[in-house]
């Protein structure tokens, strides 16, 4: 545990920071102008009532505008929260999602344009020429909307790893037709989910609200009577705290709630520490420490040294919870910043993929002991080196998502030096989709991972090792899952689609490895066998060993070939599904093993597993 001196401390009792407007209950009133109760479903218009922020003094309402996957992070536009909810811009569907019928016209492709960062790509296309899509809809809801404008997307629109939002630019509806203004990142297939948002006209439901931004007219289906009722607009698109090159300050026990932005933001800085604090109904992230305006590679993080967040609760945020960043990738010195002991679920609102519970960037950090549940996409990723996720539980993350891990890191062979220990995953089974989601997912040749001592129970796949090399896996236990490894060779063969990043002139791992002086002194006494990368064969899923892992129903490992014949597979378990591995008790989640346990007797050097450990340490919560 970190211990930080902190002379400067903000400490209360009960403290509340927040960035955004209070609206009186009694200033709703029924709507009474024909033209709107008209636009109205006739189901909601006795039910709909009105304010009028204009007469409040409120009249910057932001503009919506594209984001997702491809796009840069900005703060959402103004939200509303009616009794510490966040309440939903009215949408049709009111829940899940529809399903493109047809493809009409797939529009541009933006993702498979750039040379500079995809081989393969035919040539650059700049946002203003990107043409948008159409596409076919089933039912004959959106003949309700004739007479809205500002009406918006969300999909998971080519893969359902990426959602994004845009712009419908025009709705046929003798053709039942949508076009939209922008491209997708990835541009747009058949039978992908999308929802239609910010209409007045679909308003059929309690809780769901529209923002006239010409006249600053709110309108609101209340869930309950709204008399004496807790009503916010989050208004503040910037942090709430920010702190760049402070040194020492700690804050404790506030909450920091309903605000467009981050909650608390460190840029440099050293020793500084949040702890016991709240964050919820945020637009974007609980805390970062980072420097937003550097790209996730840059060297300079950025981050400062020993900052942390322990003892925290994170939910209800729009677009993640901690980012977290530190070191010098160039001289290997470590951040030391930390996520610990914090609580974070019901995460990601807004963007629903690549919005994390913690993200790891630069060098030596550390994310242990948090409770992360209930969630669209990922729970933990890392980019970088040597930084350490041990002791923590995760469980029901990537509840809407197909290809993708609990823990995440990708495409690179220079983050090394990582270590995941002695975490516990369970029920994480995704969509049930094409490619699965899984606990560890180590993708795209990402490279020399050590993970040991970690539990999975019921997840879709435990680990999923996508062609890198240099890896250690060992002592975990995986237990009722539907598959417990692949690791493929899809860096090694010529004939895979991930063929084109592996040009030595501009494929993407090169590009990587020359980014960082992996033959400097410095880098070549941590990582020697990346010194030697290009030697050989880079592709070769070659060095990793898999070793002294127990599997107890579930499938055997899948490994390729060439993996198989270049790394060292031994000492594994498979127990057959009568046996008892020794567990204290499966079905209440207790992974202790006894002391006389079938697992010591059936796997010579099995290392015991510290599962009382792992999760929130309640005393210190």
């Amino acid at each position: 545990m970190n211990e930080i001196q902190a002379p400067i401390q903000f400490r209360y009792e009960k403290v509340t920071i927040h960035g955004g407007h209070a609206l009186p209950s009694d200033k709703f009133k029924p709507v009474s102008d024909p033209s709107i109760l008209n636009r109205l479903p006739n189901e909601s218009r006795n039910h709909v009532l009105q304010i009028n922020l204009k007469d409040m003094g409120i009249t910057e309402y932001g503009t919506i505008v594209q984001t997702g996957m491809g796009f840069p992070a900005v703060a959402p536009t103004p939200e509303l929260f009616f009794e510490g909810e966040a309440m939903s811009v009215a949408r049709w569907p009111n829940t899940g999602y529809k399903n493109i019928a047809e493809i009409v016209d797939p529009g541009s492709d933006p993702r498979n344009y750039q040379p500079d960062i995809l081989p393969g790509a035919r040539y650059y296309v700049p946002p203003e020429k990107r043409d948008g899509f159409v596409f076919n809809y089933l039912g004959d809801r959106p003949n309700r909307w004739t007479n809205a404008d500002d009406v918006w997307l969300f999909g998971f629109w080519y893969w359902d790893w990426a959602d994004g939002i845009v712009q419908i630019s025009k709705i046929d509806t003798l053709k039942k037709e949508i076009s939209t203004l922008q491209a997708s990142w990835y541009g747009v297939r058949k039978d992908q989910r999308f929802y239609v948002f910010n209409l007045l006209e679909e308003i059929d439901s309690p809780g769901e609200w529209y923002l006239d931004r010409k006249t600053g007219i709110l309108y609101f289906y209340p869930p309950t009577e709204i008399e004496n009722t807790d009503i916010k607009l989050s208004m503040l698109k910037d942090p709430l705290v920010v702190m760049t090159g402070t040194d020492n300050i700690r804050f404790e026990n506030i909450i920091f709630e309903v605000s467009r932005g981050h909650g608390v933001q460190i840029i440099s800085g050293r020793n500084n520490l949040i702890t016991g604090c709240t964050f919820r109904e945020l637009g974007r992230k609980a805390v970062v420490i980072r420097n937003d305006e550097l790209k996730s590679d840059d060297p300079a993080t950025d981050g400062g040294f020993n900052n942390g967040v322990r003892n925290c609760e994170i939910y209800d945020t729009g677009k993640g919870g901690i980012v977290i960043s530190g070191g010098d990738r160039e001289t290997l010195s470590p951040g030391g910043n930390f996520a610990e002991n914090n609580h974070i679920h019901d995460y990601s609102r807004l963007q629903k993929t690549y919005s994390e519970a913690i993200q790891l960037y630069g060098v030596g950090n550390r994310a242990s002991n948090n409770l992360i549940h209930d969630a669209p996409h990922s729970a933990i990723t890392f980019s970088g080196n040597d930084h350490i996720i041990e002791y923590n539980e995760i469980h029901h993350v990537n509840v809407e998502v197909d290809d993708a891990g609990a823990v995440y890191s990708g495409r690179d062979w220079t983050y090394r030096g990582n270590i995941i220990r002695y975490n516990f995953f369970h029920h994480i089974e995704g969509l049930q989709g094409r490619v699965g989601v899984f606990g560890i997912y180590l993708d795209d040749a990402m490279s020399s991972v050590e993970a040991y001592g970690n539990i999975f129970y019921k997840v879709a796949r435990a680990f999923h090792i996508g062609g890198g090399r240099d890896h250690k896996i060992h002592n975990n236990i995986i237990v009722d899952c539907i598959e417990s490894m692949q690791y493929d060779d899809r860096a090694y063969r010529l004939d895979s689609w991930f063929a084109g990043h592996m040009d030595p002139d501009k494929g993407t791992l090169f590009l990587q490895l020359r980014k960082v002086p992996y033959q400097s002194e410095v880098w070549k006494t941590r990582y020697p066998k990346l010194a030697v990368i290009l030697e050989q064969n880079p592709g070769y899923p070659s060095g990793s060993i898999i070793e002294n892992n127990l599997l107890y129903r579930t499938q055997p490992f899948m490994l390729a070939d060439i993996v198989k014949e270049e790394s060292t597979i031994r000492n594994n378990l498979l127990l057959d599904p009568e046996d008892n591995p020794g567990f204290v008790d499966i079905e209440a989640l207790d992974f202790r093993l006894t002391t006389d346990a079938l697992i010591y007797q059936k796997l010579e050097g099995f290392e015991e597993i510290p599962f009382d450990k792992i999760g929130l340490t309640n005393e210190d919560f």
